[in-house]
């Protein structure tokens, strides 16, 4: 057979094998009496894809009568791909969204009435009868799940996460000898001057901790709110056990606290200890060349937020625990002075939401098969084969995630100290960390040029927010008065879209402290 005709022959086989596959899948659909859903999502990190096909195929099993595909799509692209296919109307019927992205309302459809309603895959277990929105460990009240804005249910949210340290294992044996990871701020800096010393007699590329532009703000932030706790306790004029950001500039214009206060001093110092055991030059690097550092042996510990961790058990070829900074406390020797604990780590609030598109046409089993990811049965699956923490009360985490379990019990204030007011605040203090941390960099001068550029960046931002929560106050009060006069009188509206009281007294605390700053 002459080369011309073999290649012909060829195309046509091609052609029929695609036409006749075309026809099969066709024809298919129309013999079956299975219902298809499409489910996406953004997540590649680690076991989640195998973990979300795991549980739909422990679904199709339990209900043979739908069909879940899953779509995994990168997140680089995610956004852009997730928005034209809902504009075009072709959207998946459950979608991975964050209720921050736009035109959520118009997307997806509220679950008011599904989630106050009992989970029937819970039946059998501690959660049977309880409503849905109670069986999250956050009871929902996180922001994909109930949207503030609307005032309504939308979201359903399948994890938590937390930043933690990870480590080597075999690595701190043969540096140090012991098997568990620090436990004191004290112990830590004897591990990083360990390596140091052992890096030096080996003539070994090896630094403490691999760091990055990415990851440092998981770990410089606790630090400083941490390390900040009895001055946010003496700023806490309100006695709320609670000093927000912009309360906290608010008392720096008034002059309450500066960067030359001591605990704040001792804070900047603590800060640059961090810098010191971390990878040279890790402003400018990012997240992946911290990763290759640890996975090649090139440094003892990361900094790693427990979503990038779970892929480590795939790529590492050496056992890895993870442990959580041991921030100074009261008997340290130069930090304790400062601080009080024990701390923190926040409210838990659960994420990675699932929203149903508002234009599908089975909306009950796509609500049906959330039931099943978020029950006790579908969560112990997702945390077993992820390794990422999971949603759902009473659900024990795989060995892995348990080390990302995060701490509720004790204090926490709230401020960083290293965001304050807002955006041209938050990014000049970052932006300038290169004089903490950079070649010569130093405490002092980095509060040198604080001192010159905080004062009027955080006035501008005040500035903003004032103007915006007076705009607020103009707009929706009077759209209240209107609805309450424009009612039938026999039937007046039994609730008021007035602005809350709280949110009225800012702007006029941001006002005065504008007009009475003693920091200019």
């Amino acid at each position: 057979m002459k080369p011309k005709h073999a290649g012909l022959l060829l195309l046509a086989l091609a052609y029929l094998a695609a036409a006749g596959l075309v026809l099969w899948r066709t024809t298919e659909e129309i013999r079956s009496d299975r219902i298809t859903i499409r489910l996406s999502q953004w997540q590649l990190e680690g076991m989640v894809r195998e973990a979300i096909d795991a549980i739909i195929a422990r679904y199709e099993q339990l209900n043979p009568h739908v069909k879940v595909e899953h779509i995994a799509v990168p997140d680089t692209v995610y956004m852009q791909w997730v928005q034209t296919q809902m504009v075009g109307g072709t959207g998946p019927d459950i979608v991975e969204y964050v209720w921050v992205w736009p035109n959520l309302a118009r997307y997806f459809q509220p679950m008011d009435a599904e989630v106050l309603q009992p989970n029937p895959y819970n039946r059998g277990t501690p959660l049977e009868g309880v409503p849905w929105r109670d069986t999250n460990v956050d009871g929902m009240t996180n922001d994909d799940s109930f949207v503030k804005s609307l005032n309504r249910y939308y979201g359903i949210t399948v994890t938590s996460h937390i930043p933690r340290i990870v480590y080597n294992k075999a690595l701190l044996r043969e540096i140090t000898g012991r098997d568990e990871p620090p436990r004191t701020y004290r112990e830590f800096l004897q591990v990083c001057e360990a390596v140091k010393a052992y890096a030096a007699r080996h003539e070994r590329s090896l630094v403490p901790l691999a760091t990055s532009k990415d990851s440092y703000p998981f770990i410089m932030y606790p630090i400083v709110g941490n390390a900040l706790t009895k001055l946010s306790e003496r700023l806490d004029q309100r006695h709320r056990l609670w000093v927000t950001d912009h309360e906290a500039a608010v008392h720096y214009l008034r002059g309450e606290w500066s960067f030359d206060t001591p605990d704040v001093v001792a804070s900047l110092q603590l800060l640059r200890e961090f810098g010191d055991v971390s990878t040279p030059g890790f402003l400018q690097r990012n997240r992946d060349s911290a990763l290759t550092d640890f996975v090649n042996g090139r440094a003892l510990m990361a900094v790693m937020p427990s979503w990038d961790a779970s892929s480590l058990l795939l790529i590492c070829p050496f056992e890895i625990g993870a442990f959580r900074f041991p921030h100074p406390r009261e008997d340290d020797p130069v930090y304790g002075q400062f601080t009080e604990g024990p701390f923190s780590e926040g409210q838990v609030l659960t994420g990675m939401g699932f929203f149903v598109n508002r234009h599908t046409k089975h909306r009950e089993q796509a609500i049906d098969f959330l039931r099943f990811l978020t029950s006790a049965e579908g969560s112990q699956m997702f945390t077993d084969i992820s390794h990422w923490q999971p949603a759902t009360v009473g659900v024990k985490p795989s060995h892995f995630a348990a080390q990302f379990t995060q701490e509720t019990e004790g204090m926490a204030w709230g401020a960083s100290f290293m965001t304050l007011s807002g955006i041209d605040a938050g990014m000049f203090m970052r932006a300038e960390l290169s004089s903490l941390w950079g070649s010569g960099g130093s405490v002092e001068a980095y509060r040198e040029v604080v001192r010159q550029g905080l004062p009027s960046r955080l006035r501008d931002d005040l500035t903003r927010f004032e103007r915006a929560g007076r705009e607020n106050i103009r707009r929706e009060d009077p759209l209240a008065a209107a609805a309450l006069r424009l009612a039938d009188p026999a039937a007046p509206p039994e609730v008021l879209g007035l602005v809350t009281v709280s949110n009225e007294m800012k702007p006029y605390q941001w006002r005065d402290a504008l007009e009475h700053a003693v920091v200019k």
